[in-house]
This record gives C-alpha cells, sequence and structure tokens, in this order.
C-alpha cells in the first residue's frame, strides 16, 4: 500500500503508541488501514460415501485437484458462502439446512481463515464450469492424493472420509505453518477435536 484511500496522500507502515502491530498510517490525515485475513469458504458435497471434487480450471495449480472454495463476500453468512462457491464451481446444490461445520484452518503465511463445512447433495447433478474443468463423486480409494493441488491440507481430506466411514463428523482445527500442517481434534485420540 503506497497511498491513503481516504486522502490520497502517502501511508507509511509504522508502529503507534497505541497498537504494537505495525499498520499503515496516512501520514496526512492519519487514517489507520487495517488489513485482517481474508475468510476462505469451501463445502465438502457428499452423495453417499463420494464427495465432489473438482479438477481446477483456473490458476492457481491449474489441472489438479481440489475441493470447490472461494472467499465469503459481503453481505453473506458463512453458509451461504459455502454453497455460492459450490454452485458457482460445479452447479452442485446441496441442503444448506444440513450444512456442518467440519475444519477451521489458520492460513497463516497467506492471512487467511479457511471454513471447511460438509452437506449432502440434493441429487448427484453438477457440471463444469470455467473454474472447474472436470468434476467428480469420488470415494476414499478413487482420491488423487498424488494429483492434489495443496498436499499440506491431505490430512484433512483423509479424516472427512474417515468421519464418512465412520457416519460420526467432527469439527477440526488446524493451522498451516511454514508450510506444515497441524491437526487439532475434539476428542481424545493422538489428535484434538473441538
Amino acid at each position: 500500500m503506497k497511498f491513503c484511500s481516504e486522502c490520497g496522500h502517502r501511508v507509511e507502515k509504522r508502529v503507534a503508541a497505541d497498537d504494537p502491530i505495525p499498520r499503515f498510517r496516512c501520514t496526512h490525515c492519519h487514517y489507520v488501514h487495517y488489513q485482517n485475513p481474508k475468510i476462505l469458504v469451501s463445502c465438502y458435497a457428499t452423495w453417499e460415501d463420494k464427495v465432489l471434487w473438482i479438477r481446477r480450471g483456473t490458476e492457481p495449480f491449474k489441472g489438479k485437484w481440489a475441493a470447490p472454495s472461494g472467499f465469503m463476500e459481503e453481505n453473506e453468512t458463512l453458509v451461504e458462502a459455502a454453497a455460492r462457491e459450490l454452485y458457482e464451481e460445479t452447479r452442485a446444490r446441496v441442503d444448506m439446512d444440513k450444512m456442518s461445520l467440519h475444519m477451521v484452518g489458520n492460513l497463516t503465511q497467506m492471512n487467511q481463515v479457511y471454513i471447511v463445512f460438509h452437506a449432502p447433495l440434493l441429487s448427484p447433478e453438477f457440471a463444469t464450469t470455467p473454474e472447474a474443468e472436470e468434476a467428480r463423486l469420488l470415494t476414499l480409494d478413487e482420491f488423487p492424493f498424488d494429483d492434489f493441488a495443496f498436499p499440506e491440507v491431505v490430512e484433512n481430506v483423509s479424516l472427512f472420509y474417515r468421519d464418512i466411514q465412520n457416519q460420526h463428523f467432527n469439527v477440526y482445527l488446524g493451522t498451516l505453518k511454514n508450510g506444515v500442517n497441524q491437526v487439532i481434534q475434539n476428542d481424545d485420540s493422538h489428535l484434538h477435536r473441538l
């Protein structure tokens, strides 16, 4: 950031006495420009023991497999955002009343918070779009782990398939820091769930 969006003068990134975090501050009107994490949402849409995945049609990682996802817009809830992103990328619809939280991920290096839901598809109907050159319902055995766009979060994918098999869905907290994914569960197993 170089210029103030309030008055057009130059900004400087500095610490102020009332705030220990360096922030862009206007040198003229003294407006403080806060830069906060963006919220990235996704929905693991299911049909029986299968999950709907896409082969990305856009960069980054064009041609690799991923979950339909995107950024939350103004004036929408997390659930609405996840359902919208799923529909925009696959034309699939889920039962929003049955949408449940699966994971909250801290993507600290990217300054993002990743919220993953899961919900059953209303029907096994979906399509390709400019954002998804291919869309498929896949079981765990069919999942392309070697061709996944984000290998640092495959543990999350495995946990979700395990939850499908157990028919018991947990909520997880994860942090991706320095390329290493740390997942916390909410039970007394080797990981801790929320």
